[in-house]
């Protein structure tokens, strides 16, 4: 059937066409296609041409994960192989190659799949472009949104459009979300179809009747249809030189079906998702030819095109036109017949789907079944939110099952809700799986709910967590057992970021039976459980041992996750012994494993690490942008806690600078104003140090000082409580915390795992804390050899802060030679500030000498001279070499400094100084 003619949308067709040369010229584009049914979303998308490649959700809960995507990446396989990527893809498309050898376990798995999707999909673009149709979006299962915002994200250097059609009337939540993430990218344009005028219908009516029609008629088509061009279509079959119409457009569409001789098989073919006609004559049990002589009927009748329904509103329509029990009784046939077929092995999602939707009346243990082998193929294709509904589904469709089978079942379900980031659900789901391997007894049954949570980090659980592992090593037997081994290292990391005291011994337990046992998986887990128990700073040493027994299992099996977290493990041990050198040595190896493990969580620490690095040298403007990049890859799917981290680094580096203002305005209310106790003394030292003392006073729990704190937050905790028990003047909390950290003077004051940010020698803080009681010239040792340290490391921006400090306790000691001194290094801490662009400490070491000004930072006055020549947040950041997000933040900063609300007065000031 050719393509009508296409009526009142030049505007859009231009559009697209622009659209479509930005992605060729390599500016990687997303047209979002809106409008109600039946408006010409694909008939808009058909504009693209024949080269196009299609995918197509359909409305069926049976088809596989992924499947618009599937449908792209079977066609380009057949014109670009994959090469290295086939096993990723084959996650998303099976029909790509082989999958992976070895089982996927991990939420981050999903991100690293998707970069694949991507790299081939901008590969096979390269040369002449690429041009993708994603139809019926609205029905796309969650991982297919998931990959569409991934794309969104990615491609904006690539020469691909993909434009997404889909129906605004139905957004239900996961796309309300998804449209949601889409808005912030600026890859991303949206179109929304309305009905055509009154002349757009009267030309479109002419079409389909070879002949104009009179006014009144328009008129009356347009009112009835709303300009709706498929219910224009359908009133118009019906003009013969008459003037009668239906009163509503859905008659039209039930009157044609009715008017067929044989409507029996539309309706049966309404539950498939082709109008295949073997399938159809096997569930009807009639004669092939009477089936094709049906749709050859409908076809005629202009309901049909080939195996597909002309339009969805059609195939619902014949649906709606379905008794119950004979739809009821259809998908048992439709189940029953595909999986009696050689190829049920590839329809399995398909086949469960039907038989879930036989129910009340179909078979429940079949139903369960092949729900349950659905969910676990969803499962191995990443697709976390398929699988936690169908699993939930075999649960309703069956629930009498036995004890230790629904343990099993409601473990890969907690699971699942785990990978999708339902927590609450997950950990709702691991408690219900706890009570039912208890009742059937079975020890093995509660190890896996409490391992369950290994690669997640969760508050609420953590006792829950602690008391499963603590059950289920009771049931086993005390012997040298992989799977003792794997509980005992998961005790102890739940119990590393509060410090309990059993971690040590734990954490030693598990690597000694893990290596004995030789398990590789145990193993792993069990030094990942030791390098936690040793974060604190008494561990940096062991924790370099740890590292390379971990590089050494990377190098043997060719693991790039045991070589990133080797060499994390060293770049964190080197920036706690100060030897910045050293720890910036890891960066490329750790760039290359994160690259080829491709998960968000690798590309994470990558940066992070780097951000810390750049920090530390006082690179501010390339610290904000990788901090601001880490954010973006933990916000929507890290957690609570790595958020919170990232924006607290964020915050770190815009403090230093004076552009903490956009911080707060983003961050603020979320993370920054009222934090958790965990991180409190971190954020409320920001605040205090900032000049908020009122939120810093809020952040301020002086019983800290004396608590047992997690190793690895152990320094950046006590460095914390120092700046605020210095600025509220308690001086029994700064006496505490000095005589804790006195034994680590010569360390840097950061984590002793994932360091985000580094903060000078821990001498700096001992000074700051000397000084707090009193003891000023302990003070000025301190400070004197935080000054050598963090000279050494190469840390300027600590060497500066450290200086001021210094000459702020000379002062205030009065010796003889002091006052000189100091104003000799506040003019020395003043170069060294403006030079850094650390605009609040130069203010206050200005202040120091009485040479106080507050300029716009050598940026700032550059960009504001861009935005007075009329140039874009995208032109600026093309021509300045750095982000868009970077550009609105020194916006948002010039118009705070200077009092200003508009861009336009920002031109002015620019122009006037």
């Amino acid at each position: 059937m050719g393509l009508s003619r296409l009526v009142g949308r030049r505007a859009e067709v231009e559009l697209l066409g622009d659209r479509r040369a930005a992605a060729f010229a390599g500016s990687g584009q997303v047209v979002l296609v809106a409008g109600e049914p039946g408006i010409g979303k694909t008939r808009l998308a058909q504009e693209l041409g024949a080269t196009a490649v299609w995918g197509r959700a359909v409305q069926d809960d049976g088809s596989p994960p992924y499947w618009p995507f599937r449908q792209v990446l079977r066609t380009l396989a057949t014109r670009h192989p994959a090469g290295q990527l086939t096993s990723d893809l084959a996650l998303i498309a099976p029909e790509v190659g082989a999958g992976p050898t070895r089982p996927i376990t991990s939420a981050e798995e999903r991100f690293r799949v998707f970069e694949a999707v991507t790299e081939y999909l901008v590969t096979a673009a390269e040369a002449d472009g690429l041009l993708i149709v994603l139809d019926d979006v609205h029905w796309a299962d969650p991982p297919t949104l998931h990959l569409l915002v991934h794309l969104a994200r990615s491609i904006r250097s690539s020469k691909l459009l993909i434009l997404a059609a889909y129906r605004d009337t139905e957004a239900h939540e996961a796309m309300s979300e998804t449209l949601a993430s889409l808005s912030r990218e600026d890859t991303v344009t949206r179109i929304r179809l309305r009905g055509l005028t009154e002349a757009e219908v009267a030309t479109q009516l002419a079409g389909l009747t070879g002949a104009p029609v009179a006014d009144d008629v328009a008129a009356k088509v347009t009112r009835q249809s709303h300009g709706n061009p498929f219910f224009v279509a359908e009133l118009g079959r019906l003009i013969h030189g008459t003037d009668e119409l239906p009163d509503a457009v859905r008659d039209a569409v039930r009157a044609r079906l009715k008017a067929l001789s044989d409507h029996e098989v539309l309706r049966a073919g309404s539950l498939l998702a082709s109008l295949d006609p073997g399938v159809l004559a096997e569930v009807l049990q009639r004669p092939l030819a009477e089936v094709l002589s049906a749709l050859d009927e409908a076809a005629q009748a202009g309901l049909v095109d080939g195996r597909r329904f002309v339009h969805d509103l059609v195939r619902e329509a014949a649906r709606l036109d379905l008794p119950t029990a004979l739809r009821l009784d259809l998908h048992r046939r439709i189940a029953v017949h595909f999986g009696q077929r050689g190829d049920s092995g590839t329809r399995v999602a398909e086949i469960a789907h039907h038989w879930l939707e036989s129910l009340p009346a179909g078979d429940p243990v079949k139903a369960a079944e092949w729900a349950e082998r659905a969910a676990d193929m969803a499962m191995a294709q990443l697709a976390w939110e398929n699988a936690s509904i169908l699993y939930s589904r075999t649960l309703a469709a069956f629930p009498d099952l036995k004890p230790r089978a629904r343990a099993s079942l409601l473990c890969r379900l907690g699971i699942a809700r785990l990978r999708r980031f339902d927590v609450i659900g997950g950990e709702e789901a691991l408690r219900e799986a706890a009570a039912s391997a208890r009742e059937a007894g079975d020890s093995n049954a509660l190890a896996e709910v409490a391992l369950a949570m290994e690669a997640m980090s969760s508050a609420e659980w953590n006792n829950t967590g602690k008391a499963l592992c603590d059950e289920a090593l009771a049931a086993l037997p005390r012997d040298d057992n992989p799977l003792r081994s794997r509980l005992l290292a998961q005790r102890a990391a739940e119990g590393a970021f509060t410090g309990a005291p059993e971690v040590d011994e734990l954490s030693r337990e598990a690597l000694g039976i893990a290596g004995r046992t030789g398990d590789p998986q145990a193993l792993r887990s069990a030094l990942r459980a030791r390098q936690l128990a040793c974060s604190g700073p008494d561990g940096v040493h062991e924790r370099l041992s740890l590292a390379d027994r971990m590089l050494a299992l990377g190098v043997a099996d060719d693991d790039a996750e045991a070589l990133l977290w080797g060499r994390m493990w060293r770049f964190d041990a080197y920036c706690q012994l100060g030897r910045l050198d050293d720890a910036e040595a890891q960066l490329a190896a750790i760039g290359e494993a994160a690259a080829r493990i491709r998960t968000a969580v690798a590309q994470w620490h990558h940066v992070r690490a780097q951000a810390a690095i750049a920090h530390a040298r006082g690179n501010f403007e390339r610290a904000r942008e990788l901090a601001d990049t880490a954010l973006d890859l933990v916000k929507d799917t890290g957690g609570s806690v790595v958020t919170q981290v990232t924006v607290t680094v964020v915050a770190t580096v815009a403090g230093m600078t004076g552009d903490e203002a956009g911080v707060l305005e983003e961050y603020g209310e979320r993370y920054l104003f009222h934090p958790p106790e965990i991180v409190a003394s971190l954020i409320g030292g920001w605040h205090a140090s900032c000049g908020r003392l009122d939120i810093a006073r809020r952040c301020y729990h002086p019983q800290q000082v004396h608590d047992v704190i997690g190793g690895m937050r152990f320094l950046p905790v006590m460095a914390g409580l120092v700046v605020l028990a210095t600025t509220f003047e308690d001086k029994a909390t700064a006496q505490a915390a000095y005589e804790r950290l006195l034994p680590y003077g010569e360390l840097i004051t950061c984590g002793g795992a994932g360091v985000v940010t580094l903060n000078g020698a821990v001498h700096g803080v001992l000074g700051l804390a000397a000084a707090a009681v009193g003891r000023l010239d302990d003070a000025v040792r301190h400070y004197r050899q935080a000054l050598v340290v963090n000279e050494r490391s190469g840390m300027r921006p600590h060497v500066a802060t450290v200086g001021l400090d210094l000459a702020r306790v000379l002062i205030r000691r009065r010796r003889p030679g002091d006052r000189d001194e100091a104003l000799a290094l506040a003019t020395s801490v003043a170069a060294q500030a403006e030079a850094l662009g650390m605009r609040p400490l130069l203010a206050q070491a200005r202040e120091l000498t009485g040479n106080s000004s507050d300029p716009l930072s050598k940026r700032e006055q550059e960009i504001a001279v861009l935005v007075g020549q009329g140039l874009t947040n995208r032109q600026i950041a093309a021509a300045t070499h750095i982000s868009v997000r970077t550009v609105e933040t020194h916006v948002q900063h010039i118009l705070a400094k200077l009092g200003l609300s508009t861009r336009t007065q920002i031109a002015a000031w620019a122009a006037k100084n």
